[in-house]
């Protein structure tokens, strides 16, 4: 416990430490101030009077056209049943507004499913869209379908607001590089600290060598844990604050070929949680590794950036390299892209799933952790011998 105590204070009192820190939170109260400002003419309700506000202006160009170019009684009769047609739309839309605005969120639900079918011929099957159009339309009806189900209010995909889908949204973006940025910078001084003239310090204290090399790690641990846990309160309680909680049966639409399904948030974050708390380990671990090879801070930081920033970044990117990307342990720091298949999907490679990244992930903390002790065990161990012969030198 003295030997965390000393660690603490060694961290708290370099300012540098503080600064990556404080810039992470900021960030994401900055994503959600954005959101919640953007989303104020991008909600259901902004959209619906968006598309009302077209088509009643579809409505009196069909009239000035009418007036100006129907000759005959047959285009008089199209642009009357086109007006009429386009009357309704815009009455069922109304409806749907106030449905939601009175909190009857499944009957809006209902309409605006009725609406997308209507509008994209899913009805008549006579849907003539480019691929990623229909992906889209279909993700939409996924979605208003099992809300529908649910009576529960929307959220703006990809620029959510409220406290669960806000957590989700920023454990995707934030944390596969940007908080494994931050760790290196944070741990890097703690690790790279015991070095004096390329001799490990920890190694000359009275204790065993495998519990200098546990005090450290532990402490590393923690503070990397208690930050991602920190983190994610903030990002969950601040959302809650300002648009609500939602709900953690809100539904995310997942291309699962050759269907769009959904999951609920809540089963994701669990996913994804178990995934990027591995990851922190192995991070903990390779940073540790890294500054016994390194001994100093800059090569420290340089290579631990490079070998543990690179994989996330290459896989799904290098066509070779998407073939063997479920054995890489880099591959499941993308833990959002994991859970939801995207990056299975992306590289074409169904062995990459949460239970293969559970396992791998495993099996290298295990060779991490193992190549840990044994190396500084056998430093510890020569630096015992080497004492010993000193002393029976002296001696002689």
């Amino acid at each position: 416990m003295g030997q965390q105590k000393l660690y603490f204070k060694k961290f708290y009192k370099n300012k540098g430490n503080w600064l990556p820190i404080i810039v992470f939170i900021v960030a994401i109260l900055f994503v959600l101030i954005m959101n919640t400002r953007v989303s104020e003419d991008r909600d259901f309700t902004a959209m619906a009077q968006d598309e009302i506000k077209a088509n009643k202006e579809i409505l009196i160009l069909n009239e000035q056209t009418m007036k100006d170019s129907a000759k005959t009684e047959k285009d008089k009769a199209d642009f009357e049943a086109s007006e009429k047609i386009n009357k309704a739309r815009v009455k069922e839309q109304e409806k749907m507004v106030d449905l939601y605005t009175d909190g009857k969120w499944a009957e809006a639900y209902r309409i605006k499913i009725h609406l997308l079918k209507e509008s994209f011929g899913l009805y008549t099957g006579e849907m003539e869209a480019p691929a990623e159009l229909k992906e889209s339309i279909y993700r939409q009806i996924a979605i208003y379908t099992k809300l529908e189900q649910l009576n529960i209010k929307s959220d703006q995909e990809d620029m959510e607001t409220q406290g669960a889908t806000f957590l989700y949204r920023t454990l995707a973006n934030f944390v596969p590089v940007l908080f494994v940025i931050i760790l290196c910078f944070t741990l890097n001084t703690i690790f790279t600290d015991r070095f004096r003239n390329n001799l490990d310090r920890d190694l000359l204290l009275p204790q065993k060598y495998t519990r200098a090399t546990s005090e450290r790690l532990l402490f590393g641990l923690l503070l990397s844990i208690t930050f991602y846990v920190i983190s994610g309160v903030i990002a969950y309680l601040s959302a809650s604050l300002l648009s609500g909680a939602g709900s953690f049966s809100y539904p995310i639409a997942i291309n699962i070929e050759p269907n769009i399904v959904t999951k609920p948030v809540g089963e994701l974050l669990f996913q994804t949680m178990c995934l990027q708390v591995l990851t922190i380990v192995l991070v903990v671990l390779t940073l540790d590794l890294v500054s016994k090879l390194c001994k100093r801070v800059m090569p420290t930081l340089f290579i631990s950036l490079l070998v543990l920033i690179s994989p996330v970044l290459a896989v799904g990117k290098i066509e070779p390299l998407n073939r063997w990307a479920h054995l890489l342990p880099g591959t499941y720091f993308n833990a959002t892209s994991i859970s939801d298949s995207y990056l299975s999907m992306l590289c074409d490679n169904g062995n990459i799933n949460f239970e293969n990244g559970i396992l791998v992930l495993s099996i290298a903390i295990l060779v991490l952790l193992l190549v840990n002790y044994v190396i500084d065990s056998r430093r510890g161990i020569s630096l015992t011998l080497n004492t010993n012969q000193n002393k029976s030198t002296v001696n002689y």
